[in-house]
């Protein structure tokens, strides 16, 4: 309950990020605060990489962390004791938060479009306000920040189902590839599931956050151009009106350099 409690208070509120960090407001105040999107190398202690920086997390607690799965959680620590330029920092967890898994379930893909995971309903935006684009976490990685709208729930359970209806399927289409092309070109599927007949009414836009692992869709784009991509190009329809219809929605979409490690 504690984790899930914390998971939708960061779905309405979050200031998230990949290396995002501020002092505490104050010019005496030497607490650094900051929230992660890192990888996780080693269990116990937890620790996690961030770029070339590791965070290691003093909490004996956290017993189910994966190993190469991607988190998301909030640190603080104290700069007066250890430098934020350190290459390992030793944090605490910040206001009873616990690293969150962040990479996309295996039926989020990336895979060959079809009609079966083609979106049904338009995001609110790609990007968010603290994330404007998607990055490249590493090689083969990507991080794909948007906004998406939800119906509120007060009942945890009811709400986490609610959740549990949105899908963010990565999809790709390289039958029209040639030799020597550039551009990898990927679309973001929002899919919600709802029950047959069922009439729901979203009017609550949150952020969302996915890492999704290249590897396979980088390997066929291969196959086909002869070439690894210079650019990764990801696609999404987006309607920032209440339920993100598909009706008037509108093409958008981020380009990230790739480059190899």
């Amino acid at each position: 309950m504690k984790q899930m409690k914390f998971f939708l208070v960061a779905l309405m509120a979050v200031v998230m990020g990949m290396s995002v960090t501020s002092c505490m407001k104050g010019d005496d105040n030497t607490i650094y605060t900051g929230v992660a999107v890192a990888e996780c190398v080693n269990s116990y202690p937890p620790t996690f990489t961030l770029g070339s920086q590791k965070l290691v997390i003093n909490d004996a607690t956290l017993l189910d962390l994966v190993l190469g799965k991607t988190y998301m959680f909030y640190y603080q620590f104290d700069t007066a004791e250890q430098s934020p330029d350190a290459p390992s920092i030793t944090v605490t967890l910040y206001g009873g938060s616990t690293p969150t898994n962040i990479d996309a379930e295996y039926r989020e893909g990336p895979e060959v479009a079809s009609e079966n995971n083609k979106a049904n309903t338009a995001l609110y935006s790609l990007g968010t306000s603290f994330f404007p684009s998607s990055a490249l976490l590493s090689n083969n990685k990507l991080f794909v920040p948007f906004g998406y709208w939800v119906k509120i729930e007060e009942d945890a359970t009811k709400q986490k189902e609610e959740l549990n209806k949105h899908s963010f399927v990565l999809t790709y289409d390289f039958s029209n590839v040639v030799s020597g092309a550039k551009e990898l070109v990927l679309t973001l599927n929002h899919i919600v599931n709802d029950a047959e007949g069922e009439e729901i009414t979203r009017n609550k836009w949150t952020e969302g956050y996915k890492v999704y692992d290249l590897t396979q869709a980088i390997v066929a784009f291969e196959e086909k151009s002869h070439a690894k991509p210079v650019t990764i190009v990801i696609k999404v329809k987006v309607n920032p009106t209440i339920d993100g219809s598909l009706t008037g929605a509108t093409d958008d979409k981020d380009d990230v350099k790739y480059t190899v490690e």
